[in-house]
């Protein structure tokens, strides 16, 4: 059991160095020429592709083995990267990065499955926070190497590495992971209370057109819409902003990068480990309505921090700022981002039954991923017009609107969710 774990937290790793390669390399792209609203393109492309995927791939991980489903992801997120570091046109470009994020949309749904598959819902949190720091673990790694990389050898040499490094984690995988249809039939018993206690007797009846109806499921993807779209303007964009408006060099740029996956390491695992021992503070077994309360209570404390921090990187950092101030700006924002990310996760799956876990995560990250659409060209392009200064701004206006209303919509909980047409 821990040895399929740790694959998978190896691989997811490698699934998010891959697909933020390109990410990395964006100064050197421009400096060699590429607009920089290309590059907001090639990156929307890449996650328009990334988000019609993860949710096609999230619905289809209720009706495949998700071990193929992860390691064809991952050998073919490989492929693309190799062929994008050869290529010299902006179309190509955006159309082998399109076709990366169809690719990398196999990865987190089928991790999503294993965990539901293989644990009960008192270990739900810890396991998918360990599981999802693997992103952050390789989004602090990845620009230190990438900017290594990129220095001594070029842009393409960073891009090709991350490639080469899917293509032999992605043959490992697929020898490494045991059949996922063996732990299908070994669901349980307390995952099946869960279901029962969260739908009746009636569970098998529900189908994907219920959670389409379902208010609570709508609530989370909003939540999940805007701290997606901030994590990722953080991320892609964060060290273009500290270059180019703050006359920060390169290297600095990075570093904040890295303290943002750091600080969204921290977040993830504290977001997991804090929720599930609150949960176990109010009493043995609650049921799934007080699970995903608590849980939320959590989010929405992150998502707070997260405003006041946001307002504080584009209005307190300057040329002559202290570094230790931007990195630890930077680790707050990570940690106050990365946790409502994990929790919405967890919730959007814990809310449904089992049958259909794959698919209400598929929802929610859709919601996301529109969020990281978002943060692609459009917000490039404002930010080309009117500075990032208003792009955080916007996020900012955005975050306290849904804050807003999840908390008038409060009343609006899994109990009333997903009922079936019998009910």
């Amino acid at each position: 059991m821990e040895g399929v774990y740790v694959t998978l937290f190896v691989c997811y790793a490698s699934y998010t160095y891959n697909r933020k390669s390109v990410s990395f390399v964006t100064p050197s792209l421009i400096e060699e020429g590429l607009d920089a609203s290309h590059a907001g393109l090639i990156i929307s492309c890449q996650n328009a592709a990334f988000a019609i995927s993860k949710f096609l791939a999230g619905v289809l991980s209720d009706r495949t083995n998700p071990r193929l489903l992860f390691t064809s992801g991952l050998l073919l997120s490989g492929f693309t990267t190799l062929l994008f570091s050869s290529s010299s046109s902006v179309g190509v470009f955006c159309a082998l990065w399109f076709a990366n994020g169809l690719a990398q949309g196999c990865g987190w749904p089928s991790c999503v499955k294993f965990i539901r598959q293989r644990a009960s819902p008192s270990q739900l949190g810890r396991l998918w926070s360990l599981l999802s720091s693997g992103n952050n673990l390789s989004g602090c790694l990845s620009p230190i190497l990438s900017a290594y990389l990129v220095t001594h050898y070029g842009w393409r040499t960073s891009v090709s590495a991350a490639g080469v490094t899917s293509l032999i984690l992605g043959s490992f995988s697929l020898v490494a992971l045991d059949d996922a249809e063996q732990s299908k039939q070994k669901l349980s018993n307390e995952n099946k209370k869960h279901d029962q206690k969260l739908s009746g007797n009636s569970v098998g009846s529900k189908n994907f057109a219920d959670l389409l109806r379902d208010p609570f499921l709508w609530l989370i993807s909003a939540g999940f819409l805007v701290v997606f779209c901030t994590k990722t303007t953080l991320v892609d964009w964060g060290q273009l902003f500290l270059i180019e408006e703050r006359r920060l060099t390169q290297r600095e740029g990075s570093a904040f990068t890295s303290s943002v996956e750091s600080g969204g390491l921290f977040g993830r695992i504290a977001a997991g480990y804090l929720t599930d021992y609150l949960i176990k503070k109010l009493g043995e077994k609650p049921d799934p309505v007080t699970r995903s309360r608590t849980r939320l209570h959590v989010a929405m404390i992150f998502m707070l921090l997260s405003i006041a921090t946001l307002y504080a990187l584009h209005s307190t950092v300057k040329e002559s700022s202290s570094l230790v101030w931007i990195l630890l700006l930077g680790f707050v924002l990570g940690s106050c981002v990365y946790g409502p990310i994990t929790i919405f996760g967890i919730v959007s799956t814990e809310s449904a039954p089992s049958h259909l876990s794959g698919s209400s995560n598929a929802i929610a990250s859709l919601a996301g991923n529109v969020g990281a659409m978002i943060s692609g060209f459009p917000f490039c392009y404002v930010a080309k017009i009117h500075g990032w200064t208003t792009v955080f701004f916007i996020l900012e206006v955005a975050m306290s609107t849904v804050l807003c209303v999840m908390t008038i919509s409060w009343n609006r909980h899994p109990k009333t969710s997903i009922k079936s047409k019998k009910d």
